[in-house]
């Protein structure tokens, strides 16, 4: 079992002194918050050490981690980043209606990553007494990126690959959205390749085997030299030599 320090003997200026007491205090407020934080997660540890028969390696890792950063009285964090943005337009004109395109590229780039931004909308406004069209005015806009870098850690070690993702694709008709859809992307390391809706791991191909949530076969599936069809209910049949 552990003391808690002891507060500053009361020397120097009255500024000195209570520049000193604050400290004291807020060290120990730290130190009682973090204690409390254990108990509540039932993983107390006494502060001046971490028993290693409690807790896994990457566990202690993680608490040690946290108690480091809670406690530190000197933080720095130094990271160079670069920022630039591409854009384009195209519009065209005509008796028929206006059709407007625009792209956007916007480039980060840090030591944990290069990240690009990708945006695209496009607008057509019709001229009804020129062309016959069931719509005024469609509109689209999508948004996507693509991650070259970290894309994910594994406990406390970071996995680099390349992650490509839509955020949003959307369609308005005359005001109306058409289309929505969610957040998909795929992840491709040195070890696997992963696809992911929004933050859960669908599928993923590792060790030259493919595992998935759910599947859905439209037409039919080939197991070695049996083929299952759905096209006059469910079937198996032989193709083997």
């Amino acid at each position: 079992m552990s003391a808690l320090m002891m507060p500053p003997q009361p020397t120097g200026t009255v500024r000195e002194q209570l520049l000193r007491q604050y400290s004291y205090l807020f060290q120990m407020a730290q130190q009682l918050n973090l204690a409390l934080e254990q108990l509540e997660q039932g993983t107390a540890q006494p502060q001046q050490g971490i028993t290693r028969t409690a807790q896994p390696q990457e566990q202690q890792y993680r608490t040690l981690k946290s108690m480091v950063i809670q406690t530190a009285q000197q933080v720095r964090q130094e990271m160079d980043r670069l920022a630039a943005r591409l854009e384009g337009e195209y519009v065209a004109v005509s008796d028929f209606g206006t059709y407007v395109e625009r792209l956007n590229n916007y480039i980060e780039a840090n030591p944990d990553a290069i990240t690009q931004y990708y945006s695209f909308s496009s607008a057509l406004q019709a001229d009804i007494d020129a062309v016959s069209a069931d719509f005024d005015d469609y509109r689209a806009d999508t948004q996507g990126y693509i991650r070259t870098g970290i894309v994910y850690y594994d406990g406390a070690v970071p996995v680099y690959g390349v992650a490509v993702g839509q955020n949003l694709t959307a369609t308005e008709v005359d005001g109306e959205p058409m289309v929505d859809q969610n957040n998909f992307r795929a992840t491709f390391t040195a070890r696997k390749l992963s696809f992911w809706q929004d933050t859960t791991e669908v599928a993923y191909v590792s060790d030259n085997q493919l595992y998935i949530t759910n599947i859905t076969v439209l037409q039919q599936l080939t197991v070695g030299k049996w083929k299952l069809s759905a096209e006059n209910g469910l079937a198996f049949r032989w193709i083997g030599g």
